[in-house]
């Protein structure tokens, strides 16, 4: 199989997880990527910015010599539109006038809404969208926000984010009781940071209201780090459901106490044997964190069996393969 992967020149979370999870399955040279992005070459930026890297500045080179040429010879089986982005579609206009009418098109929805299509909506390129969903027909869709509550077409298919192993240690010395560091996107964190910021070790910790993404001291794999040496941590909604936190706390093996996502998530975690969920109303959360801080060795063995179920079904590379699996008709 080859594929044409159009993609955002800007970082996008399932975009880039789902590039650099089908690079490393197929090879580089079953998967072009137009443009050429030095995201998916070379770090630019921190983690999590980094995560389609996949590829050397030598391959940089060489496929921005070649690209002219394959997309003239068109030999490819499946064009993949990667994202929710206005450049992802001006980029997919582009090469329409190469596109056989033969060759199917899947777009890859990893927008925060759970309409098809609906961040199109909230960053103000509806009429390029529709233009391109109406004249180019998706063989298979892939969601992120696929809502249990909702009816989605037979194509369709649910595509949470997931968690690009990274180069940190573990495991690491728990330093926090209980943190939870997010900005205020959904009234949810609100409330649960009212809660939080005056308990335990949290104000000490950073769990306070007010933050914003530029203030944020913990960046890059520090971020983790002082993640993975949280005792417990939390998750709660931001303006989608699916949040890279959800995979970040397991992934470092600490306990997470989260609402259960209200969006389709095959062989998620179970409660009481690899996570903690709360109420939505967050009518518990202290009694869970209260008795978890209190009964160690039961957080530490959660923690311990989240982090084996993660990397066993919500890697990148595991979602490249759901992928290939459902397009592969």
């Amino acid at each position: 199989m080859k594929i044409l992967f159009i993609n955002s020149r800007s970082p996008d979370y399932i975009e880039d997880q789902l590039f650099s999870g089908l690079t490393e399955l197929l090879g580089k040279e079953s998967v072009t990527a137009y443009p050429v992005n030095s995201y998916f070459y070379y770090e630019r930026k921190a983690y999590p910015r980094n995560m389609g890297k996949c590829r050397s500045i030598g391959d940089f080179i060489l496929d921005k010599l070649t690209l002219g040429k394959e997309l003239k010879a068109f030999e490819y089986d499946l064009v993949v539109i990667g994202s929710t982005k206005r450049d992802t579609f001006e980029n997919f206009m582009e090469i329409t006038p190469y596109l056989p009418k033969h060759i199917p098109v899947v777009f890859v929805d990893g927008g925060d809404f759970p309409d098809i299509g609906g961040d199109a909506r909230r960053l103000g390129f509806e009429t390029l969208y529709r233009e391109v969903a109406d004249n180019y027909k998706f063989k298979a869709i892939f969601k992120r926000e696929y809502l249990v509550a909702e009816r989605y077409p037979d194509n369709a298919f649910p595509l949470p984010m997931s968690y690009k192993p990274q180069p940190i240690e573990l495991p690491i010395d728990k330093q926090y009781e209980v943190t939870c560091w997010c900005v205020e996107s959904d009234p949810v964190r609100t409330r649960a940071l009212a809660i939080l910021e005056n308990l335990y070790d949290c104000r000490a910790n950073g769990t306070t209201r007010g933050q914003t993404f530029r203030n944020y001291k913990r960046k890059g794999l520090g971020y983790l780090k002082e993640l993975g040496s949280s005792r417990i941590a939390c998750n709660f909604r931001g303006v989608g459901w699916d949040t890279l936190r959800y995979w970040e706390i397991p992934a470092v093996q600490s306990l997470m106490v989260s609402q259960k996502p209200q969006i389709v998530i095959l062989d998620n975690f179970v409660h009481g044997e690899h996570v903690l969920f709360c109420k939505d109303d967050l009518s518990d959360l202290t009694a869970l964190l209260d008795y978890y801080l209190a009964h160690n060795d039961e957080a530490e063995a959660l923690a311990a069996a989240g982090r084996e179920h993660l990397l066993k079904h919500h890697t990148n590379i595991r979602r490249a393969e759901f992928f290939l699996e459902n397009i592969k008709d």
